[in-house]
């Protein structure tokens, strides 16, 4: 990437929000704090900063590009504010410590966390410190940069389409519309759940359907209606209301602006016309079929008013954490929802938590802790990725310590992120003895073959999960081996030498904690009304430069201006802004905005 950039820097604007959607090999390493997206933004920085005074260097007298009018006052409120976040939120989380041991935790946690602890505050805030770093490298190189961004944006469009089809084919009947499973993509966040992929969708969406209304005849437009078809199969499996209501008013609005200022097929004939229609009927007939054709999204609709009033107890209960004048001018601090919601609120006790203990002589255990309380809801288990074989039963061996009795269950299912298929599972009480640390513990699970011999059988991996399931009970874990049906041993890091490499966290049945559910709320609670305003103001102000493209009928504005608007919509249930691979891809849409009046 960073070759590429250097060669050929307007191509950021393409290739950032094509590879964005798949940057993240969270499962596999066990990165939370920074993953893949990030390494892709550093080359893609240190590549433009390069070329650029590369080109000083050789040609001094040559023009550089200036910020757009307009553009330059968010130098002088936003790194302030971002500041300003970052530090409440960190002095936030060290409550009565000193700097030096915040510090020090930080240094010592490296890219790995929790959504509770000082580095969630750094883990939200490095998107909208990226887009500051990108601007100006965007802006030197901006000639073109709506098109290209909207061709990067059908490119990652169409890395998640193809995502979707090996989920949906993979771990569900890619027909199967009663099955309860919600697809998820690449989008790895989503462990504790939240609307990634939601709020992408929203924001592609809209380019795969300018991509069909402009591809001339041929196998271009064959692609791209190919492109739009699946991507709303993608929109559809969601099952998400928030989605398919703010996908909805996009795709209508586009074509009425497109139409409006006469953004048509290139070869204006009869034929794409009749293409047109004959798509928007496949497409009407592909919704139906998904909402028809099965029982799980009819369920859904059906829930909609008790969802909706749960929902509405969530956002009261995430309000009522303002308690001052401060709090509710600045807000808690970035990155500081989850603890204070998972602490100041009786629903929002976590079901589960794990915390890794680092002890002087450099081994590290795996504290697992139950829920807070006999009734909550949900689970949160200790997984790792594993490749899967047939021919029988898993077995697991552990190393365990605990401080009383403990109720465990170890699962090995067949499964892509929150939704489980087949399972071997045991559950275990222990100590199984009077000792309170035992070695090489090993237990056979039980349920029915996994992977069995099939065409896909090859690609689907399993995960392993531990959970303790008793209300305050904890158990220490200092090795986890699995031995598959032949014995051989296939989990990464058993005795965590390495620390919490290759492991993660996985939530099930509960994810209030870890987010608001409605993108303004977020904002207000972490970042206060100033936050929340200033906000408001770079939203209002990118979709008003959108308008001015319209009218000046930039073949593109039409289609940026209506993405920002279906996620903003869709922000009014979903919140997105703690999920740093889909705020930066906003970023760069608002980024664009200024662009389209002279394109």
């Amino acid at each position: 990437m960073a070759l590429w950039i250097a060669r050929r820097p307007g191509d950021i604007w393409f290739l950032l929000p094509a590879v964005l959607p798949v940057a993240s090999f969270t499962p596999w390493t066990g990165w939370w704090l920074a993953d893949e997206s990030d390494l892709l933004v550093l080359a893609t920085l240190g590549a433009a900063y390069l070329r650029w005074g590369w080109d000083v260097w050789s040609q001094p007298a040559a023009a550089s590009r200036q910020l757009p009018y307009g553009v330059c006052w968010v130098y002088l409120v936003l790194p302030p504010l971002l500041v300003l976040g970052v530090w409440r939120g960190l002095d936030d989380a060290r409550g009565a410590e000193p700097w030096a041991a915040l510090l020090s935790d930080l240094w010592a946690q490296g890219f790995y966390g929790d959504y509770d602890l000082p580095g969630n505050t750094l883990r939200v805030a490095k998107s909208l410190a990226w887009g500051l770093l990108l601007m100006p490298a965007l802006y030197r190189w901006g000639q073109g940069a709506a098109l290209r961004l909207a061709r990067g944006m059908v490119a990652g469009l169409v890395v998640v389409c193809t995502a979707v089809l090996w989920e949906r084919c993979v771990y569900a009947d890619g027909l199967d519309f009663n099955e309860p499973y919600r697809t998820s993509a690449w989008f790895w966040e989503m462990h504790v759940g939240g609307g990634a992929i939601d709020a992408y969708l929203a924001l592609a969406l809209p380019f795969a359907w300018w991509a069909a209304l402009v591809a001339r005849r041929g196998w271009r437009w064959v692609a791209a209606a190919a492109l739009l078809v699946v991507a709303i199969y993608a929109v559809l499996t969601t099952y998400s209301r928030g989605v398919y209501l703010s996908v909805s008013l996009a795709l209508a609005a586009l074509a009425v602006l497109l139409h409006r200022y006469r953004i048509v097929s290139p070869d204006r004939s009869v034929w794409h016309w009749r293409a047109i229609v004959c798509l928007v009927a496949i497409l009407v007939v592909e919704t139906l079929t998904v909402l028809l054709g099965g029982s799980f999204m009819s369920d859904r609709l059906a829930r909609s008013g008790a969802d909706l009033s749960q929902r509405m107890a969530h956002w009261q209960r995430g309000v009522a954490l303002l308690r001052t004048p401060t709090q509710w001018l600045l807000g808690l601090g970035v990155g500081r929802l989850p603890a204070h919601y998972s602490t100041q609120t009786f629903a929002g006790a976590p079901a589960g938590q794990v915390r890794w203990k680092h002890s002087a002589d450099g081994s590290t255990q795996a504290w697992l802790a139950g829920p807070a309380g006999p009734d909550m809801r949900g689970e949160v288990a200790l997984v790792q990725r594993v490749p899967l074989v047939s021919g029988g039963t898993y077995k697991v061996r552990l190393g365990v310590e605990v401080s009383g009795s403990a109720r465990m269950a170890l699962r090995l299912c067949e499964r892509h992120l929150l939704y489980a298929f087949k399972c071997q599972t045991r559950l275990v009480h222990v100590p199984l003895s009077r000792e309170a640390r035992i070695t090489g513990l090993e237990l056979a699970l039980q349920g029915p073959d996994l992977a069995p011999p099939r065409v896909l059988s090859g690609v689907r991996y399993g995960v392993l999960s531990v959970t303790v399931l008793g209300p305050d009970e904890s158990v220490g874990l200092h090795a986890i081996e699995l031995l598959d049906p032949y014995g051989q041993q296939v989990i990464k890091n058993p005795s965590f030498l390495l620390g919490e490499r290759y492991w993660n966290i996985i939530a099930d049945g509960n994810f209030l904690p870890w987010h608001m559910d409605n993108l303004f709320l977020e904002l207000l609670i972490e970042r206060g009304l100033v936050g929340l305003g200033v906000f408001m103001v770079l939203a209002s102000g990118a979709l008003a430069m959108t308008v001015r493209g319209m009218q000046r009928y930039s073949p593109l504005a039409p289609v940026i201006g209506v993405a920002m608007s279906a996620v903003f919509v869709l922000g009014s249930v979903v919140s997105f802004i703690e999920i740093p691979r889909v705020s930066i891809m906003l970023w760069l849409l608002l980024a664009v905005s200024p662009l389209v009046i002279d394109d």
